[in-house]
C-alpha cells in the first residue's frame, strides 16, 4: 500500500500553487533543495513523475495534474481531522447550530459568524432562521444548540435558560412621497388607510390584526424593498435602515418615544454546552453593539 508522507504532499500542492520550488520554499520557510528532494521522494513513493523539469522551469505532468486535486482533498481532510481531535480534547464543539428569528439582520449574522470562526477556526457553524415561536421546539428537540430571538411575555419552561442580550431599536418607515405629503408624526389610526408591510415576527411588536390592509412578506429586507417602491409603511430594526436613503423616510407613531424589541439568547439546560457556546454567550452583547 502506498503511504506518501503527508508533509511531502503539502510541499507538492504548495509548489503547484506557487509555481516553482523556490517560491514554495519561501512560503514554507525551506530551501529550494529541500523542496526538490521532498518532491523527488514523493515521486518515488507514488511511482509517477509529478513535474516536467526544464532547468528551473517546471510544469505538471498529466499524472501530476490528476493527483493534485486528490492531494488537496486529502490535506483538507487531514487538517480537518487534526482540528476535530484538538477540539475534542479542548471541550470545543465540532459544530454549532444557531437559531435566529427575523429580528436578527444579515449583517449581524455575518458579524457573529466571522467572530466565531476567528475564535474557533475548526468549528462548523450552521444557521437556521425561523419564526420566533418555532425556535423553542427546535431547542427542545436538539435540532439547534442555541437561539437568538425576540423576547415574548410568557413563562418559559424551567429547562430553558434565557439571557438578555440587547434591546433592538425599532423605527417606523414610510415611502418618502407618502410621508412627505403628511406630518412625520403619525397616529396609528391614520395609517389604517396605508398598506402595512408585515414580515414574520412583526406581529410580536405591533398588532397587525388592527390594520385593514396588511401585506405579508418573508423577511424585513423584502418589506423594506416594498416600502421603498410604493406608498406603504412598516416597522424595522434601526440597524436595517439607512438614514441617507432617498426612497423612504422614518416617521414617529403617536409619540417620539422609541420602540424596542428585547432580544434574548436562549438554550436548553440538558444539552451539551461546550466552550464555543460559552464564549458566544459571554461575547454576544459586545458583538452586536
Amino acid at each position: 500500500m502506498i503511504s506518501p508522507n503527508i508533509e511531502h504532499l503539502h510541499y507538492f500542492t504548495t509548489v503547484v500553487e506557487m509555481g516553482s520550488f523556490t517560491a514554495a520554499g519561501r512560503k514554507l520557510n525551506r530551501d529550494r533543495s529541500s523542496i526538490g528532494q521532498a518532491i523527488a521522494n514523493l515521486e518515488i513513493d507514488l511511482g509517477v513523475t509529478l513535474f516536467d523539469r526544464h532547468g528551473r522551469t517546471i510544469t505538471l505532468t498529466p499524472e501530476g495534474e490528476a493527483l493534485y486535486g486528490k492531494a488537496r482533498t486529502l490535506l483538507q481532510g487531514y487538517q480537518s481531522f487534526c482540528q476535530f481531535s484538538q477540539n475534542l480534547s479542548s471541550d470545543i464543539e465540532s459544530s454549532l447550530t444557531i437559531g435566529i428569528d427575523h429580528f436578527t439582520t444579515l449583517n449581524e449574522m455575518s458579524r457573529i459568524d466571522k467572530a466565531i470562526h476567528t475564535a474557533f477556526p475548526g468549528l462548523h457553524v450552521h444557521w437556521q432562521r425561523q419564526h420566533t415561536d418555532a425556535l423553542d421546539p427546535l431547542l427542545e428537540a436538539g435540532t439547534i444548540d442555541i437561539a437568538l430571538r425576540l423576547f415574548q411575555n410568557r413563562d418559559l419552561p424551567e429547562v430553558f435558560h434565557p439571557q438578555h442580550v440587547d434591546n433592538v431599536t425599532l423605527v417606523s418607515v414610510m415611502h418618502r412621497d407618502t410621508a412627505e405629503s403628511h406630518p412625520t408624526q403619525r397616529l396609528h389610526s391614520e395609517l389604517r388607510k396605508v398598506p402595512l408591510i408585515a414580515y414574520p415576527d412583526l406581529d410580536k411588536v405591533v398588532r397587525t390584526d388592527r390594520f385593514e390592509n396588511v401585506q405579508q412578506v418573508f423577511s424585513p429586507e423584502a418589506a423594506l424593498e416594498i416600502v421603498s417602491q410604493k406608498a406603504a409603511w412598516s416597522i424595522f430594526p434601526l440597524q436595517l435602515i439607512s438614514p441617507e436613503s432617498e426612497r423612504y423616510i422614518q416617521v414617529s407613531l403617536d409619540t417620539n418615544a422609541p420602540m424596542y424589541g428585547r432580544r434574548i439568547l436562549i438554550w436548553h439546560h440538558s444539552h451539551r454546552f461546550g466552550k464555543a457556546q460559552r464564549w458566544l454567550a459571554n461575547q454576544l452583547t459586545s458583538l452586536l453593539s
